[in-house]
C-alpha cells in the first residue's frame, strides 16, 4: 500500500513554490458560473430566477468539464448546441432506463456509470422529440449504487475500424482491445450539450433536486455550448471565409503540439542505425478537461523517463561503442489519429523531409552557434535529419496497471517480423526480467492471431509499421494481455490515479526491462542473438528501486499535480534558454494543471506551433527574402509545460554520460558556455530545471496532421490542406469557443418577481420625471431656468 501513496518527494531536493498560471481563458472557459440573480436576473424565457437555498452559495462557483465537439476530414464528433440560443430546461433524473415523463424541456440528470451507449442513444431519440435540452453528468462518488464495470468512452477497436484513423493501421484493425468501450466518444451529439458536475457534494445536491418531485421540477439548467453548424467538418472550418466581405476567418485550429525525442550518447551522425523506445504522451476523453490519463499516458512517460536515466547512466564511452544508436520519443496528439509519430517517421525516412527553401540559422544574429532551420514548411530544428535509419521499435502502453501480478505482456509478430521475434525473445529472456516482474506473451500470439493480420495495439508502433509497410518491425510491451485493463477504463475519466492507484513498483519495472531491451538491440546490431545481447544489456543496466527519489517525484507531478515545482523549474529553465537564444519572451507554456490533464490541445502559437519573426511581423510559415535582415529576426516555438518539462528531462537524464563530466550549477544556458565536457561534433552545453549543465540532447519535433501545412507568409493559426494531401488522416480540429459558453443553474420563480420589477422601475421612472417637471418649473419661477 506503501508504494501507491500520494508522494511528496521532490526531483530536484527544492521546496514546493508558488506557481503562477498561465490564462487559459482565451481558448477554455470551463467555470459554470452561476450567478447570484435577484428579481431582476433570468433565464432566457420571459421568466425571471432567482436563487435561494441551496443556491445561494455552493453553487455560485460549480465546476465542471464539457463534452465539446471536434470536427474531422468528413464530419464532425461531440457536443453542443444546435444555435447560438441558449437551451434550457427543469432539471430532471434520468436513471439510464426510463426517460423522465414530462412535457416540459427538462435537462436530464444522470449519473457518471451510466454514461454509456444505450442510455445515450435513448437520450439521443428524446432530443429528436423537442423536450430535452442538454445533460448534466454527476460525478457518483458518493453514490451506494454497485457498478460492476464502468465503461470507456471509445469504441471497441480503437483507432481501427470504424473510426476516422482506421486508414492508418497496419495489421487487423477489428481487435477488440477495448472491451469495455461503448464508442460514445465518436459519436455526433448535435444539439445535446453536456457537462459532467466534477464536485460530488455539488452532484449530490442536484441529484436531490432532479429526484424530488415535490419541487415541481423549478430548478432550471440553461447551456450556452454552440460548436459550428451541423453539417460541418475540419476542411470547411479551416478555410471559412465570411460572407460579408469574403476574408479568411478560420473556425477551428488543427490538434497536435510537440513531441519530443532525445537520442543517448554522442550526437546522431547517420553512422548508426537507430533503435528507438517511444510511447504517446497524450490522453483524450469525452469530457476534454477530465483526460487525467494515468494510465494512457503518465504511466507511459514515467517509464520512458525512467528507462532514459537508466540507459544515461551507462555513459557516453559504452554507448558509443554500442552496433547502434538508442534513441527515446514520447509523441503528442497520438489519440487523434497517431499525429505525433506519423509527422516524426514521415519527416526521418517515410518518405523524408523537403525543405523548399534554403536552409537557415534559426538565430541568424548567433550563425553557427543557433540550430540550422528551415522556413518553408517552419522547423526550427533540423536534427531529426542526422539520424541513421531506423532499425527497430519498442513502444510502451499502459504499464502502470497489471491485467496479471508479476507479469507484462510483449506484443509482436514472431511469425513474419524478424525484429518483432528478437525483441519478444529478449523481452522474456531470463536476465532481462527483475526481481518482481517478466514478461509473456499474448493470448493473441500463442492463438496464432487470425486471417486479418497480426492484432497491434494501437501504440506509436502502428505508425511505423503503417509507413515502413512492414520493412521496420519492433513490439509493444504492456500491462494488458488481449484488452485494456477493465479497472481504468480507457481514456474514461476514471483513468485517473485517485480512481484507482497506478503501482510504482509496476513502472520501476517496466523501465528496467525497456532499458535492458534498448541496450541489447543496440548492442546486437541485427544479429538476432537475443541470449547474448540480454546477458551484455542485463550487466550494464541495474534494476531501477520503486522508492527511487527521481520516480517518486515524477510521480506525484504526473498522477497527481502538474503543478509540481519539479515540472515548474524544468520547464521554466527551459523557457529562460529559448528566451536567451531567440530574445522573444518564451514562457514555461500552458500548466498541466491539477490533476493534470494530457488532453493535447490545438496547433496554434501558444500549444507549440513554430513561428518566425521578420522584422515587425510574425508568420506561420514564411516564403520571402527578408529574414536574417533584422537583428531581432529569429525561429521560436512555446511548447507547454509538460513538453517544456519532458525535453528538460530528458537532456538532464542522457546528458551526464561525459567522461569528463563535472557538476556546474547554473540557472540559464548562458551560465554553461565554458563547460569543457562536450566535446562531441555538433553537440552543446545546457541548462536543466535540475540546476546542472548539460550536454543537450533533447528536440522538440512538430505534431500536426500530415495532411496539413501552415498557410504561406500568414500568421499562425491559418492551414491549408497540403498538395500532397493522400486522404487517410482524419484531419482532427477543435472549434474556437465563444467567451459566452457555459452552463447556468437557477431556480426558476415564473413571471411574478419579473413584474414587480417591472413595475417598480416604471413607478420609480414616474416619480423621476415628476420630479424633474417640477424642479424645472420651480427654477423657471425663481428665473433661475
Amino acid at each position: 500500500a506503501k508504494e501507491n501513496q500520494q508522494p511528496s518527494h521532490h526531483l530536484v531536493g527544492r521546496a514546493d513554490k508558488p506557481k503562477t498560471m498561465l490564462d487559459l481563458t482565451m481558448r477554455f472557459s470551463f467555470l459554470l458560473t452561476l450567478p447570484l440573480l435577484v428579481s431582476g436576473g433570468g433565464s432566457s424565457s420571459s421568466s425571471s430566477a432567482s436563487l435561494n437555498q441551496p443556491f445561494t452559495s455552493s453553487f455560485s462557483r460549480l465546476n465542471h468539464a464539457a463534452c465539446v465537439s471536434l470536427f474531422y476530414r468528413n464530419g464532425r464528433i461531440g457536443c453542443g448546441t444546435g444555435s447560438n440560443s441558449a437551451q434550457l430546461g427543469h432539471l430532471k433524473y434520468f436513471d439510464g432506463e426510463n426517460v423522465p415523463e414530462t412535457e416540459k424541456a427538462y435537462v436530464a440528470v444522470m449519473e457518471d456509470y451510466n454514461l454509456q451507449a444505450s442510455p445515450v442513444t435513448l437520450l439521443m431519440k428524446e432530443l429528436q422529440n423537442g423536450r430535452l435540452k442538454g445533460v448534466l453528468v454527476l460525478n457518483s462518488t458518493n453514490s451506494n449504487e454497485e457498478v460492476e464495470h464502468w465503461y470507456s468512452p471509445e469504441p471497441q477497436y480503437p483507432q481501427g475500424y470504424g473510426t476516422p484513423s482506421e486508414n492508418l493501421n497496419y495489421g487487423n484493425a477489428q481487435f477488440a482491445w477495448n472491451t469495455l468501450g461503448s464508442g460514445i466518444i465518436q459519436y455526433d451529439l448535435f444539439g445535446l450539450p453536456m457537462a459532467y458536475v466534477i464536485e460530488s457534494d455539488v452532484s449530490d445536491s442536484l441529484r436531490n433536486e432532479a429526484q424530488d418531485e415535490s419541487a415541481n421540477g423549478d430548478i432550471v439548467a440553461e447551456f450556452t455550448y454552440y460548436m459550428g453548424p451541423e453539417e460541418t467538418n475540419s476542411i470547411d472550418c479551416l478555410g471559412w471565409k465570411d460572407s460579408a466581405n469574403d476574408k479568411w476567418n478560420p473556425k477551428c485550429l488543427p490538434l497536435g503540439g510537440s513531441s519530443v525525442w532525445a537520442t543517448a550518447g554522442p550526437p546522431p551522425d547517420q553512422s548508426k542505425p537507430v533503435f528507438l523506445v517511444g510511447a504517446s504522451m497524450d490522453a483524450t476523453g469525452l469530457f476534454h478537461d477530465l483526460a487525467q490519463g494515468s494510465d494512457a499516458a503518465a504511466s507511459n512517460i514515467l517509464v520512458l523517463l525512467m528507462a532514459a536515466k537508466l540507459v544515461g547512466a551507462i555513459g557516453d564511452d559504452a554507448l558509443s561503442q554500442l552496433n547502434g544508436q538508442i534513441a527515446f520519443a514520447l509523441f503528442q496528439a497520438e489519440a487523434h489519429g497517431f499525429v505525433g509519430s506519423r509527422s516524426f517517421f514521415r519527416d526521418v525516412a517515410y518518405p523524408g523531409f523537403q525543405c523548399n527553401s534554403e536552409q537557415v540559422y534559426a538565430v541568424p544574429r548567433l550563425e553557427e552557434e543557433s540550430e540550422s532551420a528551415c522556413l518553408d514548411p517552419l522547423y526550427p530544428s533540423l536534427k531529426f535529419s542526422k539520424l541513421g535509419d531506423i532499425s527497430g521499435m519498442l513502444t510502451v502502453d499502459q504499464l502502470g496497471t497489471v491485467t496479471s501480478d508479476g507479469y507484462f505482456y510483449v506484443h509482436a509478430d514472431q511469425n513474419n517480423d524478424y525484429m518483432g521475434k528478437f525483441l519478444a525473445s529478449v523481452l522474456k529472456y531470463g536476465y532481462t526480467k527483475t526481481s518482481s516482474f517478466q514478461v509473456a506473451d499474448t493470448s493473441a500470439y500463442q492463438n496464432g492471431g487470425n486471417n486479418n493480420g497480426y492484432p497491434y495495439p494501437p501504440t506509436p508502433l502502428t505508425s511505423l509499421l503503417s509507413l515502413s509497410e512492414g520493412s521496420v518491425g519492433g513490439a509493444v510491451l504492456s500491462g494488458y494481455d488481449h484488452s485494456f485493463a477493465k479497472t481504468m477504463p480507457y481514456h474514461s475519466f476514471r483513468d485517473s490515479a485517485y480512481s484507482h492507484s497506478i503501482s510504482l513498483k509496476a513502472i520501476a519495472g517496466a523501465a528496467t526491462i525497456v532499458a535492458r531491451a534498448a541496450v541489447a538491440a543496440a548492442y546486437d546490431g541485427g544479429n538476432y542473438n537475443y541470449a547474448t545481447a540480454s546477458e551484455y544489456a542485463s550487466e550494464l543496466i541495474p534494476e531501477l528501486d520503486h522508492n527511487e527519489g527521481a520516480l517518486v517525484a515524477l510521480a506525484n507531478c504526473f498522477l497527481y499535480n502538474g503543478e509540481c515545482s519539479d515540472l515548474n523549474e524544468y520547464s521554466t529553465v527551459r523557457a529562460k534558454n529559448e528566451k536567451g537564444q531567440t530574445g522573444f519572451g518564451i514562457g514555461a507554456g500552458v500548466s498541466l494543471g491539477k490533476p493534470p490533464n494530457f488532453y493535447a490541445g490545438v496547433y496554434t502559437d501558444v500549444y507549440g506551433q513554430p513561428f518566425v519573426r521578420v522584422g515587425d511581423k510574425a508568420y506561420g510559415r514564411y516564403t520571402g527574402e527578408d529574414f536574417g535582415k533584422a537583428t531581432g529576426d529569429a525561429i521560436a516555438m512555446q511548447p507547454t509545460v509538460l513538453e517544456n518539462a519532458v525535453h528538460g528531462l530528458l537532456d538532464d537524464f542522457l546528458g551526464r554520460g561525459s567522461a569528463d563530466f563535472k557538476e556546474k550549477h547554473c540557472k540559464k544556458q548562458s551560465d554553461c558556455q565554458n563547460v569543457g565536457f562536450c566535446q562531441y561534433e555538433g553537440e552543446s552545453a545546457t541548462c536543466t530545471g535540475g540546476g546542472v549543465c548539460v550536454c543537450s540532447r533533447a528536440n522538440f519535433h512538430r505534431a500536426l496532421d500530415e495532411a496539413l501545412e501552415a498557410a504561406e507568409d500568414m500568421p499562425t493559426g491559418y492551414f491549408v490542406v497540403s498538395d500532397n494531401d493522400q486522404g487517410v488522416s482524419p484531419i482532427y480540429t477543435e472549434p474556437y469557443w465563444s467567451n459566452q459558453v457555459g452552463v447556468r443553474v437557477y431556480r426558476d420563480v415564473g413571471p411574478l418577481p419579473g413584474l414587480m420589477t417591472l413595475v417598480s422601475g416604471a413607478f420609480a421612472m414616474a416619480v423621476s420625471l415628476c420630479a424633474g417637471f417640477l424642479l424645472r418649473a420651480g427654477l423657471q419661477k425663481q428665473k433661475l431656468y
